[in-house]
């Protein structure tokens, strides 16, 4: 039915409509026969009577029409019945081929909303992991960073560690070495004092009017090649005679050769300008 639209039954429908029509013929020609034996009486029951055979044939065809007209009616009534009954059929097929429409059109409808609702979860979903992915990356890079931060401390702190103990190695060795060079240009001075005041005894000569008691401070001042330039009475005897004994001692010595093999950082600290100490009983510094 649904590849011929319909066409089938109106055919079916139409056959059918035929067939009863021609049915109604073959009874009414039945029926004609059985009437025209039942207006022929038997002879042999007839009454001899008085009538009149034109009024008679009237009447016979009055009552054909009459049948005729009856089966007529019951042909067109049925013909009209069989017509709505057709159309309610028609009518209810359209209606089911409506309702199928409407179905079907529903089900597509319902199938597209589903459609779109997979589709809005599938999105859904799609972004919740990616959220979740991007937190797990967010978490990973975090603890990386965490890790390389931790690391980097340790580092750091390991790199303090090793240059403090490099800074107190280094101070260590550099105290070592200064006063390894302390004790060094100590006696290196020791040694050059020792000299200038062998030198400055040599030509010292006690006046006679020295006493235990007297001190006389001079100071010396002297060039890197050892030439005294100026001698200067710090603090006085208080003798005269004695102050320029002293005077005269460091002047007759002139010169300290002995001085020029010195470190110039040295000289300049120590022998630049230099404070002798003389006493009767001995010359010290």
């Amino acid at each position: 039915m649904t590849a011929f639209n319909g066409y089938p039954f109106s055919i079916m429908l139409a056959l059918l409509i035929h067939g009863l029509i021609l049915g109604s013929f073959l009874i009414m020609g039945r029926a004609d026969s059985e009437v025209l034996e039942v207006v022929r009486p038997p002879a042999v029951k007839a009454l001899l009577v008085e009538e009149n055979p034109q009024a008679r044939n009237q009447q016979v065809q009055q009552q054909r029409a009459d049948q005729q007209r009856q089966r007529e009616e019951q042909v067109r009534q049925e013909s009209q019945r069989q017509e709505q009954a057709r159309q309610e059929q028609a009518r209810q097929e359209q209606a089911r081929q409506e309702q199928a429409i409407q179905e079907q059109a529903a089900r597509a409808e319902a199938a597209q909303q589903e459609q779109q609702r997979q589709a809005v979860l599938r999105q859904q979903r799609e972004q919740q992991e990616a959220e979740q992915q991007r937190e797990r990356e967010i978490t990973r890079q975090q603890e990386v960073a965490r890790q390389q931060e931790a690391e980097r401390q340790q580092q750091e702190a390991q790199r303090q560690e090793q240059q403090r103990q490099a800074d107190a190695a280094a101070q260590a060795a550099a105290e070592a070495s200064a006063r390894e060079q302390a004790e060094t240009e100590s006696e290196i001075i020791m040694a050059y004092t020792a000299v200038i005041h062998d030198l400055v005894q040599r030509n010292w000569s006690r006046p006679p009017s020295a006493r235990n008691d007297m001190t006389a401070v001079l100071r010396i001042r002297l060039v890197p090649t050892g030439d005294v330039v100026d001698v200067e009475i710090v603090r006085s005897s208080g003798d005269p005679a004695f102050d320029r004994a002293a005077e005269t001692a460091v002047r007759a010595v002139g010169r300290f050769s002995e001085l020029q093999g010195m470190p110039p950082r040295m000289f300049e600290r120590s022998f630049r300008s230099l404070l002798l100490t003389f006493r009767p009983e001995d010359l010290l510094n």
